[in-house]
């Protein structure tokens, strides 16, 4: 039985990276890691679940792009006012894009029906041959989601890091979410809320990553100075503020 260790996914890319800066600078952090349940953890292993879930609405989105080389206010047009030289047809991008993700999706299916005994070997023609490609998208995801627990924790691949082009089933499925929700513009801009200086170099630069995130959703604060990069969780981050309110107050 595997032991647990630190969650591979992007709940511990802020400690993942502390513990770099430590091993080659010697900087001490006090970062502590999420575990895995034994592999990765529960709000990753949620996470991969929600996106793969939106994944076939999201193809459907970026065929309707290919199909008619325009876009609703939600989407985005790829080639359809573009030059031959950029695109040869009106919604090329869409196409391949599209069949590029239903393939990769095929193929993870049938490393996991293989990988659990379901299937006897890998067929090198992994799409179903008759099958719509929104059909066959659906049944992948729909078999994907049926053994994601099992892929979260003991797919050979699930303690490697969630960095793109990995063999981890997580890693796949938030990298196709993630090219999807850009392609159809369906990721929201938020605004950055203005923080308190920094603790360390005292500047401006403090801002909530958008990338590192907490179990709980909540984000961390980091320097973006390079020459600083100080990372806070929010209840540092509050911490701090308080001290800075105290100090505000009993100045005045």
């Amino acid at each position: 039985m595997r032991t647990a260790t630190a969650c591979p996914g992007p709940c511990n890319s802020a400690w993942r990276r502390a513990e770099s800066i430590r091993e080659e600078a010697g900087a001490e952090h006090h970062l502590t890691p999420t575990w895995g349940r034994p592999v990765q953890c529960d709000g990753c292993t949620a996470g991969a679940r929600l996106r793969l879930s939106e994944i076939p609405e999201l193809l459907a989105r970026v065929s309707l792009e290919a199909v008619h080389g325009s876009s609703s206010p939600t989407t985005a047009t790829i080639g359809a006012r573009g030059s031959s030289t950029t695109s040869p047809w009106p919604g090329q991008a869409a196409r391949l894009l599209a069949e590029q993700i239903a393939e990769e999706m095929a193929e993870l299916e049938a490393d996991v029906l293989f990988l659990r005994g379901i299937r006897l070997e890998v067929a090198e023609q992994v799409r179903q041959a008759g099958v719509r490609e929104g059909r066959q998208v659906s049944n992948s995801a729909r078999i994907l989601d049926a053994h994601l627990d099992w892929m979260m924790q003991h797919h050979p691949a699930a303690g490697e890091a969630h960095d793109r082009g990995n063999g981890n089933p997580a890693a796949q499925i938030r990298t196709w979410h993630g090219i999807l929700e850009r392609f159809v513009k369906a990721h929201p801009q938020h605004d950055v809320r203005k923080l308190a200086p920094c603790p360390r170099c005292k500047g401006p630069y403090l801002a909530e990553s958008r990338d590192l995130r907490l179990v709980d959703d909540r984000p961390y604060i980091e320097c973006r100075d390079p020459d600083c990069q100080r990372i806070l969780t929010s209840a540092e981050y509050d911490e701090y503020v308080k001290a800075l309110a105290a100090g505000i107050s009993q100045a005045a």
